[in-house]
């Protein structure tokens, strides 16, 4: 992540302070509205008598002040379109594999789905704010060595977590997307505070839907410690996908200009 001169002159509660603004409403108001779109589609599946989940709404709160900094609609919707494929992706393979279960025992439920981009966003918004607060404090060869620890450390911990699935296909090709992903890195920096940040809110995230029985993985635990830190995998290779679909647009947009300027 590269760092502009305004920014690295500002101090971190100023750098803070200043990625809120108009735009943040807008995207306040986004997140609002499709909360509201799902609760009301599914309002059968929500239990009013248990009082106040306090961590459930202090998790979504966080998240909401994280999806409202620093808005920019091309990047922003960049993300949420492979957070939600992405997600998509990963919930048909743990539920079709019976790795992990819905309550609702959908494989996967609809309702779920929207989850995944909002916390890509708001991933991505805490991994840009670590990277600020370590600006200048900690060597660029700490960053390669901790990420060649600590991804690799947790893609063999996943295969030895879902090993009892090897002999189906989707999880030899989610196998060979892990090591695939690992492999890519060209910025460790990156990379590492993308997983760092995506593991913290992962462990949130996991310990409030396994521990209110929403989903149940196959070993019962709450939460299986490496379910928490594949939310921080998942925020690396969605930052892959997002860097390919960016090439993408790029090249269709530039070729687009070529055939404007020729005709």
């Amino acid at each position: 992540m590269a760092h502009d001169a305004s920014s690295s002159e500002q101090g971190f509660g100023s750098f803070l302070a200043a990625g809120w603004d108009r735009r943040s409403l807008a995207a306040l108001g986004l997140l609002v509205g499709v909360g509201a779109a799902v609760g009301y589609r599914w309002s059968d599946l929500i239990d009013s008598s248990g009082g106040m989940d306090w961590l459930l709404a202090a998790t979504w709160v966080w998240m909401a002040a994280m999806l409202t900094w620093r808005v920019s609609l091309r990047r922003d919707v960049v993300f949420l379109a492979v957070g939600l494929v992405g997600g998509g992706v990963i919930e048909w393979w743990g539920t079709h594999t019976r790795i992990w279960t819905y309550f609702t025992l959908e494989r996967p439920p609809l309702w779920i789905l929207p989850a995944w981009p909002i916390a890509t966003l708001a991933i991505d918004r805490m991994a840009r704010m670590l990277d600020r607060a370590l600006a200048g404090r900690v060597p660029a060869a700490w960053f390669r060595i901790a990420y060649w620890v600590l991804v690799p450390s947790f893609v063999i911990s996943m295969i030895a977590f879902a090993r009892h699935t090897v002999g189906i296909t989707a999880t030899q090709v989610v196998i060979a997307l892990m090591v695939g992903v690992t492999l890519a890195s060209r910025d460790a920096r990156r990379d590492l505070v993308l997983f760092v940040a995506g593991s913290f809110l992962g462990i949130f995230l996991e310990y409030w839907g396994t521990s209110r029985q929403c989903w149940t993985y196959y070993t019962e635990q709450v939460p299986p410690p490496v379910a928490a830190v594949a939310h921080g995998f998942a925020a690396v290779a969605f930052a892959r996908g997002a860097d390919a679909l960016n090439r993408v647009i790029d090249t269709a947009f530039e070729r687009r200009l070529a055939v404007s300027g020729n005709s």
